[in-house]
């Protein structure tokens, strides 16, 4: 799978959220800007620290008419529970076939004794309001997130901009 490049249309796809309902990127993006967070698991405690300061930042993340979704190889009820005692305010998608993962290159975790096998490891993508690709950050290990604050910084400006970040012709 080659490497998804910048200001391309984002991979669309078709996953369960934590609810169990079937949500397409577009429902999920509402022709928004969007974050996109690909986490190991509800197993991995630094998943779940990442997912928490990322539901610290969620409110700043809407008001600038952004949107944040978080995917995972867990199953739907797994990641009911997880939303639930974490008590995050966004959705959480199930990639348990790993093929949404696949489509966005998504290293998957060669760490058989932990978690919900296939499972990657963590990744950022930010998606403009057309659905273009901004910004991808994509890890081989569970450490070394994306920053917050570079994130918002691109959301600022994309909102200053009518939710894009490259203008079109």
């Amino acid at each position: 799978m080659p490497l998804l490049r910048n200001n391309t249309p984002a991979p669309d796809f078709s996953l369960l959220d934590h609810e169990g309902n079937r949500r397409l990127l577009a429902d999920v993006r509402h022709e928004r800007a969007l974050v996109l967070l690909f986490f190991r698991g509800a197993f991995c405690a630094t998943s779940r620290r990442d997912l928490l300061a990322w539901s610290d930042i969620h409110e700043r993340i809407q008001w600038l008419n952004a949107e944040l979704v978080a995917v995972s190889v867990d199953p739907p009820d797994e990641l009911s529970r997880l939303k639930a005692s974490l008590q995050l305010p966004f959705t959480l998608l199930s990639d348990e076939s790993f093929e949404v993962s696949r489509l966005y290159g998504i290293y998957e975790s060669d760490e058989i004794e932990a978690g919900p096998q296939p499972h990657g490891e963590p990744a950022t993508f930010v998606l403009d309001a057309g659905g273009r690709l901004v910004y991808s950050q994509l890890q081989s290990g569970p450490k070394g997130a994306a920053p917050a604050n570079e994130i918002l910084l691109m959301l600022l400006f994309m909102h200053q901009h009518g939710g894009l970040y490259w203008e079109t012709s």
